[in-house]
């Protein structure tokens, strides 16, 4: 695969990443209404995603080698953005 196609995968992994978390804020619980916006949820999650966006360059850049499977590259950059998530806090 080309640089290209395997820096779309791991774009859409971190796109994943930053989906699901603000999808899950959203879900509506048992006898509770969310008070705050989506915007108010998804903003510190999209700006996290980003910056992985830009890292993400650097991942491709040294693991181009090892990221020859859509799939591998799909699962390396939903890692990376739900680790930096994480680290976040």
């Amino acid at each position: 695969m080309s640089f290209i196609e395997i820096y779309f995968w791991c774009a859409l992994g971190v796109a994943i990443s930053v989906v699901l978390p603000i999808i899950r804020k959203n879900l509506p619980t048992a006898g509770k209404v969310s008070t705050q916006s989506t915007w108010d949820v998804a903003k510190p999650i999209v700006m996290v995603g980003l910056f992985s966006l830009i890292t993400a360059l650097l991942l491709v850049a040294f693991l181009k080698d090892q990221l020859q499977d859509w799939r591998a590259a799909l699962l390396a950059g939903y890692a990376w953005d739900s680790t930096l998530q994480k680290l976040k806090g």
